[in-house]
């Protein structure tokens, strides 16, 4: 299993930047790697979010489920068990100083032993771009 944990500072309330992270079909303005997202219905736990991702060069589907929803606070999106790869993104949002903090780890679970070094390279580089999107997106 690969895990990125990644924290991040902004000057913004938590339930500002909530309202961003817990928006999923607003993911592509952020996320480059996500070329659609759509949710069935408002933000909750249990509700679908189908979203396609530019994976390593290749167009993939991924069907996830919210499994942890805290207004506010926190939002955990996964997919189903036995899905290879297995993706868990969650993202924690707790004020912070003058702003907030987002705590953020992804899990890959399934990723072939061969390829784990390159895809861990990969996220170490792409992960805090995210959030400096995020930032920069927040800031507009």
């Amino acid at each position: 299993m690969i895990t990125v944990d990644h924290t991040a500072d902004y000057p913004y309330s938590a339930e500002a930047v909530f309202t961003v992270l817990s928006d999923l079909e607003g993911y592509p303005a952020w996320q480059s790697d996500v070329l659609e997202a759509h949710v069935d219905g408002p933000p909750r736990e249990g509700a679908a979010v189908a979203q396609v991702r530019k994976v390593m060069g290749r167009r993939t589907e991924l069907d996830l489920t919210i499994t942890e929803y805290v207004p506010g606070e926190l939002i955990t999106i996964r997919t189903a068990a036995g899905a290879r790869p297995g993706v868990t993104q969650r993202y924690a949002v707790r004020p912070f100083e003058d702003g907030c903090r987002v705590e953020f780890r992804l899990e890959l679970d399934g990723v072939p032993k061969m390829a784990e070094h390159l895809v861990r390279a990969q996220l170490g580089k792409q992960v805090p771009l995210l959030f400096e999107r995020l930032g920069a997106l927040l800031e507009a």
